[in-house]
């Protein structure tokens, strides 16, 4: 199964999801254990051990409006984008003034 296929799977392992993702399996078996993915249980009612699965496409909903679970690659390449002065002007505006601690005589300068 390819990547685009992958993607659009309700439900996918824990090893396709840290493919998918990025991120190390052990790191997404402990998100799943902290109950920070919607996790999928299957088995027999009361099983000690029942297969899980993620709930992919709630975790892309969940993602698209939190930058709290995002992989460092993610964050380098945002990062990236905030560094880049085009791109820093454009999001800041031109009027961009670093007000500094005790100096009034930027404040003051506005003004006159």
């Amino acid at each position: 199964m390819n990547t685009e296929e992958l993607q659009k799977q309700i439900f996918v392992t824990p090893a396709e999801f840290a493919y998918l993702t990025g991120r190390t399996l052990k790191s997404v078996r402990n998100l799943m254990d902290r109950a920070q993915l919607p996790v999928h249980r299957e088995g027999m009612p009361g099983s000690k051990r029942p297969k899980r699965f993620i709930m992919l496409q709630e975790y892309w909903d969940a993602v698209a409006h939190c930058r709290a679970l995002i992989t460092p690659e993610e964050r380098h390449y945002i990062d990236r984008l905030m560094h880049d002065k085009a791109t820093y002007r454009r999001t800041t505006g031109n009027k961009h003034n670093v007000l500094k601690r005790n100096s009034r005589n930027t404040l003051s300068h506005g003004r006159a």
